[in-house]
């Protein structure tokens, strides 16, 4: 057995008692439940059925025995070695079983000398043990099985070890504690691990010495801190791996070369069933024939070969992605083509190595796609709220030379403006609005026009912006960011935000009403319906900006796949690749790393069942420890979605996502994406499950969700929502007209002279100036219906009657014109009407109902006031529900009906 304390061994060297005596625990593992152990012998029952010294007639002893220690660490990690392994002589000291320097340091650090002292322990206790990970754990344990399948009468004098070890450099050496040896032997290994990285004269350790220590001391760190892998000799001589490949094929027969030129290497690949027919054998006889070279290739060129130690470079190059031209000049041997398969060496390991792959010239780790993915989620974390990168910092983010970033960003379709990456490019209103934020400046709509260099007409880039709250007229064709809090067109809202920007974020109501109606021909109701919607609120009569900036680093709660449980319990949910299968570490966002109180420059370890796992932001960006054992234990496959759980108390754990049903409601699919649908009996349930899941309120508005989830950028997520929210909406515009469907007591026909409860095509909303009919009326547009003539003051006091949830008058200069009457949102009335205000105007003989009216639309009517332009309604999810038609003052509308606005709902539950 290679680097164990036992070699391979003749077969009346095992026992021959049954597997399930020698190892108890593998009783109760049937072939269908323990696939990784019938693929090790050509009898899929062996454990059962055999004992070792059958077993090890046709499996290598090595392997035999690091593939049950696997299955023990992770199906028995709480188990006692005692009861597991029985056979083992109790007085066989430890010593004979560390089969390396740091299983024997585990050992010592433990204190414990033989088999009876770790009888008690389990895996956990080794997981433990300061300094100590997977790899030691899995040296320890497989020297254990070892010993318990091996006749102990085998073991010569195992009483004295001493007699057993080999020194590792003379009687000095073999004689110092395990743990110096070790230290000997890691200077050398990361000394070889310099000289193949070309950084030789890099210093091997940093020794930090107190102010004031002796001379000797210092002069002692100095020594040490100088030392670098120039000053230590090379463990091997430099080797050639081409010669090392061409001398691997010469063992190889004449079918097997052909299987790896042709099947291997060949571009493309050449069919099994093509080389069945050339070798006269069957397709499975050449897949046989391929998975032994596969397995030989494995074996043979590992690390501490020269093709083995090329590989690991690369793999440290390539993070996780690299120019081929790059790697070819930092190592010129992979231009080299290979005799006898005649092609370059990249791309014999290219196709060696499942770690990466070279796509266009791109060697990508574990490949392109998956590279691509990795540099998206690097620029969200530095991404600006309009999803900006600067160049610099990216650069300074990355291990890559600047002109390599741009061509591999420029190879992901990534624009570049002002030196900053624009990410956010896929609709039209973010690429305006990545391009406003890196030009840094207000620009007329033909010239933003021709810069984005899109298909869209300047018209329809003018429509979008002007429907969209990012964006802000500073003059009559030009435009800007609203959060430049430049000086708007005509706009209270940018009034406001000047004024708060004057305050330092913060005025109060009656202070910012008289200083914007003292300047502007506003009223009051005006100013206090812009100061309480939008980007604005009002807290205790105090405005406010309703949020700030996206900071460039993300919160837990802003992360796109981190969502939150419960207290203290988050999942990130993590698609499997073979990256996570192969045992490799990766990349997470920087919000897991806020989440589990890592901080740059540093590493937290969290505990879970199969030992201590570690979340680390000591490079470039935060990344996670391996969670292959995790997998193993799951036996999850690839394109699998898991979650990290990250629990309280420090606690971590891996589970597997649940299949989500497409049968299911919307809403019912997206909670199942968050990991949180334990629980959940209806749909109130799954609403609040979202809400938690993104860390808002529990009571939070669907809105407010659907906002959540698509600045996070859970795409996926929001699709369902809008497509929930969406059919909430058709279902309650498909009943019967409202009673609210009134104008001025008359029933409401539309252009054709038909009832508004047929559904038609709607027309542009920007066809609002409609003509008198012949029966003195205005006509409604095809595909609206119209609610009434509500007027501006009225509107306004809609408004504030939603805000303070009570009944406000409708002052019509010093008379009260009429009232906005609020009622509850769980009344008869507002489930009847789908609203809580109604208005309604004073008459000498009592009240007139005008209409019920919706918050949004009361807004809207606002606007279209004070903006004097007709404006689409808008619901709480952005889909427009309806149209505010503005008419002239002095015109013979708005002189008939004393309104320069009319609200009018879409006929279907939506326009266009």
């Amino acid at each position: 057995m290679t680097g164990t304390a036992f070699g391979d061994l003749p077969p009346e060297a095992y026992h021959d008692a049954p597997w399930t005596r020698l190892l108890p625990w593998l009783a109760p593992y049937t072939p269908a439940t323990a696939r990784e152990l019938a693929d090790l012998t050509p009898s899929p029952d062996w454990w059962i059925t055999e004992s070792p010294a059958v077993t090890t007639m046709t499996a290598e002893h090595e392997t035999l025995c690091r593939h049950l220690a696997n299955v023990f660490i992770v199906r028995h990690s709480t188990a006692a070695f005692g009861p597991s392994f029985p056979t083992v002589p109790r007085r066989l000291p430890l010593s004979t079983l560390a089969n390396s320097t740091r299983v024997a340091t585990a050992f010592q650090r433990l204190q414990v000398e033989t088999v009876a002292d770790l009888e008690p322990l389990t895996v956990k206790d080794l997981y433990d043990v300061r300094g100590t990970g997977h790899n030691t754990v899995e040296d320890a344990i497989t020297a254990l099985v070892s010993a318990a399948i091996v006749r102990s009468g085998e073991l010569d004098e195992w009483e004295e070890p001493g007699d057993r070890r080999q020194p590792l450099g003379g009687a000095m050496q073999a004689q110092l504690p395990p743990a110096q040896l070790q230290l000997l032997e890691d200077l050398t290994q990361l000394a070889a691990w310099r000289h193949l990285r070309r950084r030789g004269d890099e210093s091997l350790l940093k020794v930090v010495i107190e102010d004031g220590a002796p001379e000797e001391i210092q002069e002692l760190a100095l020594r040490l801190n100088s030392l670098t892998a120039a000053d230590m000799a090379a463990v091997n001589g430099k080797s050639d791996p081409v010669l090392e490949f061409t001398a691997f094929l010469a063992e190889l027969d004449e079918r097997q070369v052909r299987i790896l030129r042709e099947r291997f290497l060949g571009r493309p690949p050449k069919k099994l069933a093509d080389l069945a027919s050339e070798f006269d054998v069957s397709r499975e006889r050449v897949r046989q024939i391929e998975t032994k070279v596969k397995d030989l290739l494995t074996a043979r060129f590992h690390f501490g070969t020269a093709i083995g130690n090329l590989l690991a470079s690369l793999r440290t190059e390539i993070q996780p992605i690299a120019a081929l031209d790059r790697l070819v000049t930092l190592h010129p041997d992979l231009a080299r083509d290979v005799p006898g398969v005649n092609v370059p060496l990249w791309l014999v390991l290219d196709r060696l190595d499942d770690y990466f792959e070279v796509t266009d010239g791109w060697a990508a780790a574990p490949d392109v796609a998956a590279a691509r993915e990795q540099t998206r989620i690097l620029l969200e974390e530095f991404a600006t709220e309009h999803g900006l990168v600067d160049l610099a910092t990216i650069t300074a983010a990355t291990s890559m030379p600047r002109s390599e970033l741009l061509a591999w960003l420029n190879w992901c379709g990534y624009l570049l403006h002002n030196d900053q990456i624009l990410t956010r490019t896929r609709s039209l209103n973010d690429h305006a609005a990545s391009l406003l934020a890196a030009t840094g400046e207000p620009l007329h709509i033909d010239d933003l026009w021709l810069q984005m260099g899109r298909d869209n007409s300047v018209r329809s880039l003018a429509t979008q912006l002007a429907d969209d709250e990012r964006f802000v007229r500073t003059d009559r064709a030009t435009w800007g960011l609203a959060s430049w809090q430049l000086e708007e067109y005509t706009s209270i809202r940018q009034q406001i935000g000047l004024e708060l920007a004057a305050a330092e974020g913060e005025v109060e109501l009656t202070q910012l009403v008289d200083s914007i109606t003292s300047r502007f021909d506003v009223s009051p109701s005006s100013v206090r319906a812009y100061a309480g919607n939008g980007d604005f609120e009002i807290v205790q009569g105090v405005v406010r900006r309703r949020e700030s900036a996206a900071a460039p680093r993300k919160s837990p709660g802003d992360t796109r796949r981190l969502f939150k449980y419960e207290d203290d319990w988050w999942k990130f949910r993590v698609t499997v690749t073979r990256d996570h299968l192969r045992g490799s570490g990766f990349p997470v966002p920087s919000g897991v790393a806020s989440l589990v109180g890592c901080v740059q420059g540093e590493f937290v370890e969290l505990e879970s069942d199969l030992g201590p796992q570690s979340i680390r932001w000591t490079g470039l960006q935060p990344s996670s420890g391996t969670i292959k054992r995790f997998l193993d234990r799951l036996e999850v496959r690839e394109g699998q979605d898991i979650f990290l759980e990250f629990r309280p108390y420090g606690r971590f754990d891996i589970s597997l996502q649940d299949p989500v049903n497409p049968e299911d409601h919307p809403l019912e699919q997206a909670v199942a994406l968050t990991g949180c649908a334990e629980g959940i009996l209806d749909l109130e349930d799954a609403q609040m499950a979202l809400a938690v899941a993104a860390d808002l309120p529990l009571y939070a508005e669907p809105r407010d969700i659907l906002s959540a989830y698509r600045q996070r950028g859970d795409d996926d997520i929001v699709r369902l929502l809008e497509q929930a929210w969406t059919r909430h909406d058709q279902r309650m515009d498909q009943s019967p007209a409202d009673p609210s469907d009134l104008e001025d007591g008359r029933d409401v026909r539309d252009s054709d002279g038909h009832s508004s409860d047929g559904v038609t095509e709607a027309e542009p909303a920007d066809q609002h100036d409609q003509a008198l009919s012949d029966e003195g009326s205005v006509a409604v547009p095809t595909g609206y219906r119209s609610v009434g003539w509500v007027r501006p003051h009225e509107a306004e006091a809609a408004v504030l009657a939603y805000q303070l949830h009570s009944d406000v008058p409708v002052h019509d200069g010093d008379k009260i014109a009429g009232w906005a009457r609020y009622v509850d949102d769980g009344s008869s009335e507002a489930s009847k009407f789908r609203a809580s205000v109604m208005l309604a105007r004073a008459r000498s003989q009592g009240e007139r109902i005008v209409c019920w009216i919706r918050e949004h639309e009361a807004f809207s009517i606002i606007q279209a006031a004070a903006e004097e332009r007709s404006v689409s309604v808008l619901d709480h999810d952005g889909v427009a529900t309806g149209l505010v038609q503005y008419f002239q003052p002095g015109s013979d509308a708005a002189e008939r009906y004393r309104s320069t606005t009319r609200l009018l709902r879409g006929r279907n539950g939506r326009t266009g």
